[in-house]
Order: C-alpha cells, then structure tokens, then sequence
C-alpha cells in the first residue's frame, strides 16, 4: 500500500478502517480459539495473546486516528472553519519552539503564524511514514484521551474502560515484553479481549459518525 493516502469521502474512511479492523480481528480471534483449545500451550498462548491484543488495540487506534484527519485534510476547509485542534495540530513545532523560548520574537512569530494560518485551507497529505497521530507507543487510556482531544471528538469511550486498558491489558503487556514472569489467568484475557473487540468497533464507528455529522467544523460538539 502507498504510504501517501487519500480518503476524500466518509465511504472512503469506513471502508479503509472496516479492512484494517477486518484483519486485526481476525488475528486476535484467531488466537483466543487457540487460547480455548489448547490446555497444554495456555500459558504461552495468554502472554502472546495479551502482546497481541495490546499490538491491534494500538495499531487501529493510531491508524484510525490518522485516516480521520487525512479524511479532515481532504475536505479543504479553512482552518478558521474547523475546530481549534486542527490549528494546534498543524503549529506543534511552533508552539516546542516557543515554550523552549523566552524571546518576544518568537512569540511574536507564534501569533503572526496562527493569524494567517486562519486565512488558509486545512491541506495536509497523510503520509503512513509520518502521521499526524501518534501513541508513543503506550496506548493508556491517559494516552487515548489526549487522541480524542488531537482530533476534536469529545467521548468518554477510553474513559469508561480505563480500568481494563491500564491494567487488565498494558500493565500485563508490559510484563510480557519485558520478559518478567507471571501467571496470566485465562478468564481475565478472554474479558479483557471482548472489551478491545468491542473498543476497537466502537472507535471505528465513532469516527465514521463524527465525519459523516461533520464534528470536525466549528461548532460541532461531539462525536456521537
């Protein structure tokens, strides 16, 4: 696949984020049969299936993440028609700059930059090897939070299940990769993964919903 994408409708989105979510969840049930089936393997297959969970549940968020803003970006709105995350998005470099600073010249510049960016179109290639979104991989539910706001939805999707995301998944994550041992039970995984499935088409509808319903403009509240 080419790593510049263009998503110009909302059918466009659904169907790139309905394949990669087709493919992750067919990896992850793949292994929770395995997980059922095998006595022998379970141990193994629970610390390779909590990696692997955790692996998907960030792979789609980020990337799902990334083909809302480029579909956003397709639109060609100007940025003072969009929400003020769009801005910030675009004057992060600025805005690092300015805070390492103490010079009223690069202040000054921070202001001149975020007036004529408001006179100007939101157009940003969405490029695979250099997303706008990232979740420097460590996808807390502190993290996944800090996405919603990076792209203007306001959901208590992450919010509600924080509990399972931090600890029931990313701290045992955690364990796995950094090969420390420990005892995985299996009805915490097979829990754990009913709530990253149904996370994960949750989002995917969220961010169909908010491009349909056109949350990204001013003015638009939230995304459900």
């Amino acid at each position: 696949m080419a790593s510049n994408i263009k998503i110009k409708t909302v059918e466009q989105l659904e169907e790139l984020l309905v394949q990669d979510l087709a493919w992750r969840k067919k990896e992850m049930i793949s292994l929770k049969i395995l997980v059922e089936k095998d006595k022998v393997n379970e141990p193994i297959l629970l610390r390779a299936g909590i990696a692997l969970l955790c692996a998907h549940f960030e792979g789609f968020i980020k990337r799902a993440s990334n083909c809302y803003v480029g579909y956003v970006s397709q639109q060609k709105k100007l940025y003072s028609e969009l929400k003020e995350n769009f801005t910030a998005l675009k004057m992060e470099k600025e805005f690092k700059s300015c805070a390492k600073s103490d010079k009223h010249s690069v202040h000054k510049k921070l202001l001149i930059l975020h007036k004529e960016l408001l006179t100007k179109r939101f157009i940003e290639k969405y490029d695979e090897n250099n997303p706008f979104i990232s979740t420097h991989s460590n996808p807390s539910s502190a993290e996944l939070e800090e996405i919603l706001e990076t792209i203007g939805i306001e959901s208590d999707i992450f919010e509600t299940k924080a509990t399972y995301i931090d600890s029931s998944l990313l701290e045992k994550r955690h364990k796995v990769v950094h090969g420390e041992r420990s005892d995985l039970d299996k009805e915490d995984f097979l829990t754990t993964f009913k709530i990253i499935i149904d996370l994960v088409e949750e989002y995917k509808t969220l961010l169909v919903n908010a491009a349909d319903n056109k949350i990204y403009m001013r003015g638009g509240v939230h995304g459900e």
